[in-house]
Formats: structure tokens, C-alpha cells, sequence
């Protein structure tokens, strides 16, 4: 945009008091693993049943707020709850196992400070290692440590009361004992506070509710001679570490599906096969089983599941964890949008338009290891590909032209010395001529061959971008005339099989014009291109670190955020409501990864309006994407909608998208299609961006249209100053 990035002011009041809140909150919800204030709410109000329970949990948790706040650990982990909801374990296992005296108090004191050095440490350590989740390995660490104190400082016990509020009229036993199952994860082996707890469950996600229900029914059947044997205790800690292992293998670290839920059904039975063989040895030695069982399960399953030489069924999620809904929709929309085979998105190697004229199981070359190719020349538009007689290779269209990066990544090999054949001649004995081979992701290069000698511009260890020129086409190798080999390999050797290929956002034309697939397998005789970057509208559609934007959606003025998270993401944040949504800007296009958060904020109708938006200098262009459909659905459906979603196969909401100029001014129209074959109701969205920048969206649904307009700073008394005049500036 426009706009002068401003240096971000000193947080006020207001600042520092949401953030607050939204630590608080998200060290309560994390424990379910969900950063929500609803959930966060509701698990505070189950710890306020008992009051002694309430006042050392939200203790703890403060103090380890400030105790990072103190460290300078990243605000932005701060404010998600990752170093207080250990602590705020400690604190309720400390208040439920001994007595508050002083010693007792200070000692408790000591490992909540110790558990946020731990967290930080192994949050570090196995995100970047192993790529594991910390999850309450700090709290085990800690108050296994605190536990074997208390005998050396005499403190006085309290009694874990599992039998307490055990009786609700017209409930069986296994429901209560499901119920006080999902008390005693914070330890309250209460009824009440299990109804609670579930309430918070069923806010954060239907999916995770019914993973919880499927375990605890299937550990029930599975250990039904246990359940007869008179320790509450002992079933109650078989019940809760069995649906936390569920819940995580279900939804949270793989996406929901038939598949997951098998996983999380073999991961519960195991748990409740390791918390019943190690139960008895351990309490022999005086140390209380608690969590162990779920942190071991999950980070065993997760570790094992990464070492896979395919990410199968179940799909691991490779992306920020969020809900299993939030997880799920994001999936199926990605596969829609971008294809299946690799997160790393391929595009055609070259520039301009070029046709292919050998395509995957080709007839001349491109056969059964080697099948999973492309060979590409230039045609005009009578489909010749040279001129003259062809005799020369300066006749041939594609003949050095410029040949560039499918992707970004490191050169791992170059050939740069092999002549070029005279047309109609190949040199068999060079079969692949020269040659660039590009690393992009383990397990996946990229090779392109037959190019010119001396052009190649790139060196072996060279970081490379999408789009960076490596060589010139040439006539190389097995290669009788100039064309562009190009294909994907798992390792850097030349000669290697190929892999399976799809390419992304390549334009072809068709009786309406130009159209952009999102993913394709070129067939002989396609004439294809890659966005050819205008400039103009991908300057207007930036939004700079630091910049503030105002939106009036409602009759409310939302302010919205631009920076980047600790991922390297670009994200646009609202400081009103907890709404964020991710996206990325390059030369080539303006792509929405996914919106999270309160539905009421105007992120939302960004998502919808700027879903994808290429940046091509054709003004006839069009183009499709897909949304997540669950936004679309009437309130009360989607609670169902949520519990058959793992077992019902979606791709999302389908809509068609151009752009339109008039007046200096450019306006992205988008349309849903699904709805024409009896899907989700009608959509219409638009965009209007003005030389400023964003300016106004819009979207209609079942006729009901929401706007957000983008208006002056508001002012001191809380009015906004007006609309933006036509040269003025936000700030």
C-alpha cells in the first residue's frame, strides 16, 4: 500500500491489558489445547469450584507471566499461554496434594519460575530438533522434583478425593466417571467441574469432543475388569491421560479423518496399557503417575509417525496447529487450492509461452522410470516452432531462452560444458547435456536439462528464488532439437527416477479468455504460461510491517496490525477482535493462507474477497479458489456439520475470481459455483483498490451483504475522522 509504515508506539493501558488478559486466558485453554478466551473462561470457572483450587492456579499462572516478562521471553508465546500453562498446573497439583503453608507456598513458588526456564528450554530444543510439541513434560519435570521434597520438609498432605460430588441423578457410572475424568485434568475429580471442563471441551471443538467420548467408551470396554476393582483413582488416571492422548493424535497433531481416529484409538488403548503396567512399580517408588502416560504416547506416536518415507494417511499437520476443525477446513482447502503431492508449490521453469510438447508418459522418451516429465517448446500462433526451414538452431522460438527456478532452493548440481548438437543430431553418451538440479525439500529436486553451454548463471550452494534465470534452452544431451526438459526427483543424482509432478497457477486459454489452473499436468500440444507480474496493482495491494490499517465493518472501527510472526509469516492482526489472518505477497500474486479467529471481524471478509489475487498484466483473466465452507453454513448446523466433517470429504466452496479496471481504480469480483449444483448458498465478493491501497470489501451471503470501509485513524473521544479523502494519507 501507500501508506508510510510508522514506527509502532509504546503499548498503553488498553495494550497491556489485553494482553494480559489473552496470557491468562490462553495458559488456561492451552491445557486443551486451544487458544481460545471462551475455552479459557470456562476451564477458569471449573477451577473456581473449589475456591483453594481458583486462587493457587490463577497465582501461578501470574507469576509465571511475570517471570517471563522479567526473562524477555517473546511476547508473542507470552500472550498464546505457552509458559503458564504449566505453571498453572503446578499450582492446582500443589494445591490439591498439600497443605498452603509458608514453606509450602515458597517452594511451589520456586518450581513455577522453574517450569517457564524448562518451557522455554524444551520448547527450543524439541521444536528445532524434533519438531515436538513441549507439551506438560515441564509441569512433570517440575513437580516430580517438588514431590520428592515434601517428605524431606514435612509438609502436611491433602487427600486426592476422587469420590467427591459422585452422584448426579440419571447419569450412569461411566458417565460419571467420564466426567470426572476431564475434572481431574485439572485435578478436580469432580462432577461439576468435569461438566464444566466438558462445556469448555465441546466450545473449543465437536471433533475433539467426540475423540474424547470414543477413547474413554473404548478404554471403558477395553479395561471393563478394572473398572470393577474398587480404586477410583486409578481409573480416573487411566481416563483422562487416554482422551488427552486421543484428542492429540486425533485432531490436533494429524487432521481429522477416519484414518487419525484409528491412530488416536490405538494411541488411547496404549496409553491404558502403559498406565496400568507402570502404575503399581512406580507408586512402589513413590512417585505419582499423573501425565506421564499422555506426554510419552504422543511424543513416541509423533516422533515415529515423522520417520515415514511418505506423509500418508494420517496426514501429519504440517502447518501451526490450530482446532481439529480449524485444522481440517485448512487441509482440504489447501489440497483444493494447491494440489496434494508437495507443500513446496512448483511452478512452470521458464518465462513467457511455451507449449509442451511431451508430456508425462510420453511416447518418445519419457517412459517408465523417467515417465513423470515434461519436454517444452515456443510456438507461434499457428503452433510453429520454428522458422525458416528449421535447419539452424537459431530458428527454433525457445532456442536461449531464458530458463528459471520452478521454486525456491539450493543448486545442487550443475553441467556446463557439453556442446549443443546440430539439429537433427543427439549425443546419447551425454544423455541429459547441461544441466541445473535445484534442492528444494528433503526427499524433493527439481531437474532442468539440454541447456546451452556457458549460459548457466547459477553455482552448486547457490541459494536460489522462485523465478531466478539458472540457464538459457539449448540443444544438449539426447536432444535432437532446442526444447526444456524438466522434471522432479527425490535425490540430486543425474539420471535419477522421476517423481510425480504437478504444477501450480499456470495460464492457458480458453473461449472466455484467459484462465489460471491452480494445479495441472500439461498435456501435448497445451500452450501454457506463468503469471507475467504487473507491478502497478502488486504495489497497491502491500500492507508494510507496522502499518495500521482502519476498517468500519458493523458500525464498528477495527483496527487492524501488519508484521510477522515468529514463523516468517505475513500477517495482518485485529486489535479489537481476536482475529488474525495469514497470507503472503511475491511479484507474482497476493495469496491468503487462512484466516483464524471471531468471525465478526472484517479479516473475515478479506479471506473471502482477497482469497488469491495474481498479479498479471492480462486483463481478461480469471481464475478459481476455494474456501473453507464451514463459515458459510447457518450457526445451528455447524455443531453437526463439525461432527461428520473427519468422515465426509470436502474441497471447500468453489469460486471464480477476475479483476476488473475502471477509473485508476481495480475491483476483484468473486462468485461461488458449487451453489448451482445444490451446495452453500450464493456468494458474491469485491475488493476495491484505489492507488492508496485496500479501500473496501464486501460480501454477500443468502442476501445479506457485509462491508468493511476503510476510514481515518479514529480520534482521542473515539470518533472516527471520515472516510479517506482522495490524496490524503491515514495518519
Amino acid at each position: 500500500m501507500a501508506l508510510t509504515a510508522a514506527a509502532p508506539s509504546p503499548p498503553g493501558l488498553r495494550d497491556r491489558t489485553l494482553f494480559a488478559g489473552n496470557a491468562i486466558l490462553g495458559s488456561y485453554s492451552q491445557i486443551l489445547f486451544g487458544r481460545s478466551r471462551p475455552v479459557g473462561i470456562l476451564l477458569l470457572l471449573a477451577t473456581a469450584i473449589d475456591l483453594r483450587m481458583l486462587f493457587a492456579g490463577f497465582a501461578a499462572v501470574l507469576l509465571a507471566l511475570g517471570t517471563a516478562r522479567v526473562l524477555d521471553l517473546p511476547s508473542e508465546l507470552t500472550a498464546s499461554g505457552l509458559y503458564g500453562y504449566n505453571a498453572l498446573l503446578i499450582g492446582l497439583g500443589g494445591a490439591a496434594f498439600v497443605e498452603s503453608t509458608p514453606l509450602a507456598i515458597g517452594l511451589f513458588a520456586v518450581a513455577v519460575m522453574a517450569s517457564v526456564l524448562i518451557t522455554a528450554a524444551l520448547h527450543s530444543a524439541l521444536g528445532a530438533q524434533f519438531n515436538l510439541p513441549t507439551l506438560t513434560l515441564p509441569f512433570l519435570a517440575v513437580f516430580l522434583v517438588v514431590t520428592g521434597t515434601i517428605p524431606l520438609a514435612d509438609l502436611p498432605m491433602r487427600t486426592f478425593d476422587a469420590d467427591a460430588v459422585a452422584t448426579l441423578e440419571g447419569l450412569s457410572d461411566a458417565g460419571k466417571l467420564y466426567l470426572q475424568s476431564l475434572g481431574a485434568i485439572f485435578f478436580l475429580p469432580r462432577i461439576d467441574a468435569g461438566a464444566l471442563v466438558l462445556v469448555a471441551l465441546l466450545t473449543y471443538s465437536r471433533i475433539a469432543t467426540l475423540l474424547s467420548a470414543v477413547a474413554f467408551a473404548l478404554v471403558a470396554l477395553f479395561g471393563s475388569e478394572l473398572f470393577v476393582l474398587g480404586d477410583p483413582t486409578l481409573r480416573i488416571v487411566l481416563g483422562y491421560n487416554c482422551i488427552l492422548i486421543a484428542v492429540a493424535l486425533g485432531g490436533v497433531w494429524f487432521v481429522p479423518s477416519p484414518s487419525s481416529f484409528a491412530l488416536a484409538a490405538a494411541g488411547a488403548l496404549a496409553g491404558g496399557i502403559f498406565t496400568l503396567g507402570t502404575v503399581g512399580r512406580l507408586a512402589y517408588v513413590g512417585v505419582p503417575l499423573l501425565i506421564l502416560p499422555f506426554n510419552l504416547t504422543v511424543l513416541v506416536v509423533l516422533y515415529a509417525m515423522r520417520q515415514r518415507m511418505s506423509d500418508g494417511r494420517p496426514k501429519a499437520v504440517d502447518f501451526l496447529p490450530g482446532s481439529p476443525e480449524q485444522n481440517l477446513n485448512y487441509f482440504r482447502t489447501r489440497l483444493a487450492r494447491f494440489g496434494s503431492r508437495y507443500f513446496v508449490r512448483i511452478s512452470a521453469p521458464f518465462l513467457g509461452r511455451w507449449v509442451c510438447t511431451q508430456s508425462v508418459e510420453g511416447t518418445i522418451t519419457h517412459r517408465d522410470a523417467w515417465r513423470h516429465a515434461l519436454d517444452f517448446q515456443v510456438a507461434d500462433d499457428d503452433g510453429e516452432l520454428f522458422t525458416g526451414d528449421g535447419s539452424r538452431l537459431e530458428d527454433y522460438r525457445c532456442y536461449r531462452l531464458p530458463v528459471v527456478a520452478p521454486a525456491k532452493g539450493i543448486v545442487a548440481v550443475v553441467v556446463d560444458e557439453i556442446p549443443d548438437n546440430p539439429v537433427g543430431e543427439m549425443n546419447v553418451e551425454d544423455n541429459w547435456g547441461n544441466l541445473v538440479i535445484v534442492y528444494h525439500a528433503p526427499g524433493l529436486y527439481s531437474l532442468v536439462c539440454h541447456l546451452s553451454p556457458g549460459t548457466i548463471t547459477v553455482k552448486e550452494g547457490q541459494h536460489v528464488r522462485l523465478g531466478q534465470t539458472l540457464g538459457l534452452c539449448g540443444n544438449s544431451g539426447r536432444s535432437p532439437t532446442p526444447h526444456l526438459h524438466f522434471q522432479l526427483q527425490a535425490t540430486a543424482r543425474v539420471g535419477a527416477p522421476t517423481l510425480a509432478l504437478e504444477l501450480q497457477d499456470l495460464i492457458v486459454e480458453d473461449e472466455t479468455g484467459e484462465i489460471m489452473v491452480s494445479v495441472m499436468v500439461p498435456e501435448e500440444g497445451t500452450i501454457v504460461r506463468n503469471v507475467q507480474p504487473e507491478p502497478t496493482l502488486a504495489g497497491r495491494l502491500r500492507f508494510e510491517y507496522g502499518e495500521t490499517l482502519w476498517l468500519e465493518t458493523d458500525g464498528r472501527i477495527e483496527e487492524l496490525v501488519a508484521d510477522i510472526d515468529l514463523n516468517g509469516t505475513f500477517r495482518l492482526t485485529s486489535r479489537d477482535l481476536r482475529a488474525t489472518v495469514y497470507y503472503d505477497h511475491t511479484p507474482s500474486g497476493f495469496i491468503v493462507w487462512d484466516a483464524i479467529g471471531d468471525p465478526r471481524s472484517s479479516l473475515r471478509l478479506m479471506q473471502t474477497a482477497l482469497s488469491r489475487v495474481p498479479f498479471d498484466q492480462s486483463r481478461s483473466l480469471s481464475w478459481t479458489d476455494h474456501l473453507p465452507t464451514r463459515g458459510f453454513l447457518p450457526w445451528f448446523v455447524r455443531p453437526l456439520a463439525d461432527f461428520i466433517a473427519p468422515f465426509e470429504p470436502s474441497t471447500g466452496v468453489e469460486m471464480r475470481y477476475r479483476v476488473v479496471h475502471s477509473d485508476g481504480e481495480a475491483f476483484v469480483r468473486g462468485e461461488s459455483l458449487s451453489y448451482r449444483h445444490g451446495g452453500v448458498p450464493a456468494i458474491r465478493s469485491e475488493a476495491r483498490i484505489s492507488a492508496r491501497g485496500l479501500e473496501e470489501v464486501s460480501v454477500e451471503v443468502r442476501g445479506r451483504r457485509r462491508r468493511a470501509v476503510r476510514v481515518r485513524e479514529p480520534s482521542d473521544d473515539g470518533k472516527e475522522s471520515g472516510p479517506l479523502s482522495a490524496g490524503g494519507e491515514s495518519r
